[in-house]
């Protein structure tokens, strides 16, 4: 994790959508999330983001229980159907497929915070390629498969034909999983390049977007993805796995993909620590929960992952210097 890089997250609403498909595969979801490293009670939690790592842990551990033929289909129909619909009202009515690519470069950093997107020029060819850093494990694999899968959905909705690209690049060493799910066995993949991408043409480029009447968004003018800092990204990524009290520095780091040395080299710089980082976040998630009326005390404690109030409480009061009670009745009395 370079200095500067985010922590790499996706909404959870992607992520639950993405288990949705994995109810096709098993009947009992939950050792496979827990495996996935994502939290248990994902389906029911009001987290905005999960990390993207567990996310692509789940792809792959979905690919290794489907034919591909069958999950090739699932991908891309939930592609077509739920992803590039969510990302169409970020678009600012593009003229041509050229511009519509062009605003997906901006349009993805509102689900994914370190996603990177771009169209480049290759002996005067246009690609719409994406880069990711990290170790080339099989969760990043899948990760680029999927990004392959979208980019070839997206071309095909916008321009309303069944195309197929000429060629594919992939950052993995490896392409038997991607030529398994393309459509087409004459498209040519390369393997070991810079980033994942997918060739285009100039033909292409020019022809104009034909979104079906379903998809047409009017009147909505879209907004500039919001600027975070590492920090800020980190609290995101970390809030879902609060109820686990013995959230270490160790697991935090395996859930970000990288290391507790890193990790705590990341959090130095920015003159804070993880065991700062973790009280803050419980004082600012047990504060959220106390300001509702639906949560008792022992219910923002069972949340939090504490045995019983009693643990709760002095917790709280020892971060704060008094007890939640009187965190609760003077913010109901203001």
């Amino acid at each position: 994790m370079p200095h500067g890089q985010l922590v790499p997250l996706i909404k959870t609403v992607h992520a639950e959508t993405l288990v949705e498909l994995l109810k096709h595969f098993e009947g009992d979801i939950y050792p496979l999330l827990a495996a996935a490293g994502l939290p248990e009670d994902l389906l029911n939690s009001g987290h905005e983001y999960v990390p993207e790592g567990p996310v692509r842990n789940l792809l792959a551990m979905m690919a290794e229980r489907a034919e591909p033929e069958y999950y090739g289909s699932l991908l891309r129909s939930t592609i077509r159907e739920y992803f590039i619909p969510r990302l169409l009202r970020y678009l600012n009515a593009p003229a041509n497929v050229g511009e519509a690519l062009r605003q997906l470069q901006t349009a993805v950093l509102h689900d994914s915070s370190v996603a990177k997107v771009s169209i480049l020029y290759f002996n005067h060819t246009p690609w719409c390629c994406r880069y990711k850093a990290g170790e080339l494990t099989s969760s990043f694999l899948w990760g680029e498969i999927f990004a392959i899968l979208f980019i070839i959905e997206f071309v095909r909705v916008i321009a309303d034909r069944h195309w197929h690209p000429g060629c594919v690049t992939l950052q993995s060493p490896n392409a038997d999983k991607l030529v398994a799910l393309l459509e087409d066995p004459t498209v040519v993949v390369y393997t070991r390049r810079q980033q994942a991408g997918v060739e285009l043409s100039e033909s292409l480029m020019t022809l104009p977007v034909r979104l079906p009447s379903r998809l047409m968004v009017v009147g909505q003018q879209p907004q500039q993805p919001g600027q975070r800092s590492f920090v800020e990204t980190l609290y995101l990524a970390l809030a879902p796995y609060l109820s686990t009290q013995s959230l270490s520095i160790e697991r935090a780091a395996e859930l970000l993909g990288t290391s507790p040395r890193t990790l705590q080299r990341r959090l130095a710089a920015e003159d804070t620590s993880f065991r700062c980082v973790r009280e803050n976040l419980m004082l600012a998630t047990a504060c959220q929960l106390m300001e509702s009326k639906s949560y008792s005390l022992t219910d923002v404690a069972t949340e939090l992952g504490y045995s019983d109030l009693a643990h709760f409480s002095r917790a709280f009061k020892k971060l704060t210097g008094f007890p939640p009670r009187d965190y609760r009745r003077r913010f109901l009395q203001s």
